[in-house]
């Protein structure tokens, strides 16, 4: 494990990297839409890691929205309220 992958999971920020939640046990990951392509979506988690995210459950979807992601695919969305709030916790 890297020194990076063992400061993530520390600190409890989930990445594409990251082989699950500490708090839950499994991978939800929220990403911020980069931008769309049809079905999917380049996302990016809080360590700049991107991947293509499978958005059919939760279309529609705009670019700079965060979703919870996990194995590909966008479960959830982190709401405008949500994630002006934990800036604000930040």
């Amino acid at each position: 494990m890297t020194m990076e992958r063992e400061l993530s999971t520390i600190s409890g920020v989930c990445t594409f990297e990251h082989d699950g939640c500490i708090t839950c046990s499994d991978a939800g990951i929220p990403a911020k839409v980069i931008s769309l392509s049809g079905d999917d979506a380049l996302c990016e988690d809080e360590a700049g890691e991107r991947a293509e995210i499978a958005i059919e459950l939760v279309a529609p979807v705009e670019i700079g929205e965060i979703l919870i992601t996990h194995g590909g695919v966008a479960i959830g969305r982190v709401t405008k309220n949500e994630a002006d709030k934990l800036k604000a916790d930040g």
